[in-house]
């Protein structure tokens, strides 16, 4: 019966450790990544896209964001997106705005738009990406009414250097609008998407903690066998 028990403590103790060293390895592997590959906020940020058009506005149909199996633990625990754009026009001031197609298309039409026809974006933890090939001018003429007057949005930001809105889109298509305040046409401007998953900057805490706890319950359980094999002979 001793000989039985050493053995499970000894199965035990080696489950401990391997355990124990691959959440530690986890854990250590995710730090080195958030302070690499992110940066002091946690997020992660694509390549710079530049739009120069002579439109009113430069409009992105946004596919929903597709979340992961970790999306029960809440939308804003594994996913927070970012979109910049950077003013280059001196003198105007930037609006940007997000809304769903089906509220703000109306609006798109009624005026001339650049639109991405052939074209992706990713946002998922360390690394985000835009990728957009080709664009058509949609549409003719001018807004009838400047773009801040409108009720559909679901968040906007308006800077005449660098504005920044935080947003992820879901359930159905959206549409990002990068425009000029004074609702003019000549946007000239730097767009970017930043993406963090805030839940990766927790786990590190919870997993190095809990890899070292299993270490060394592992090796506690190895030198009481040991102890107790010097002590038998």
């Amino acid at each position: 019966m001793k000989q039985k028990t050493r053995k499970k403590r000894l199965i035990l103790a080696v489950i401990l450790l391997v355990i124990g060293f691959l959440i530690v390895a986890a854990g250590a592997s995710l730090l080195y990544y958030n302070q690499v590959d992110t940066d002091s906020e946690g997020y992660a940020y694509s390549n710079i896209y530049h739009v120069n058009t002579q439109a009113y506005a430069f409009t992105a149909y946004m596919n929903e964001f597709q979340a992961s199996t970790w999306a029960w633990l809440g939308m804003d625990t594994i996913a927070q997106i970012k979109y910049i754009a950077r003013n280059l026009n001196p003198g105007k001031e930037l609006f940007i705005g997000y809304a769903t197609t089906a509220q703000s298309d109306s609006y798109r039409k009624s005026f001339q738009c650049e639109i991405p026809t052939n074209w992706h974006w990713i946002a998922e933890p360390y690394y985000a990406e835009i990728n957009i090939t080709t664009t058509v001018v949609d549409g003719a003429g001018a807004p009838a009414a400047l773009p801040q007057t409108q009720t559909f949005w679901v968040t906007t930001a308006q800077s005449s250097d660098t504005a920044v809105m935080s947003y992820v889109p879901q359930h159905e298509q959206h549409v990002w609008f990068i425009m000029n305040s004074d609702g003019s046409s000549n946007i000239t401007a730097d767009i970017q998407i930043g993406f963090k998953s805030p839940i990766l900057t927790i786990l590190p805490m919870i997993f190095l903690p809990l890899g070292i706890l299993l270490l060394v319950g592992g090796a506690l359980l190895l030198r009481k066998k040991k102890d107790k094999t010097k002590t038998a002979e």
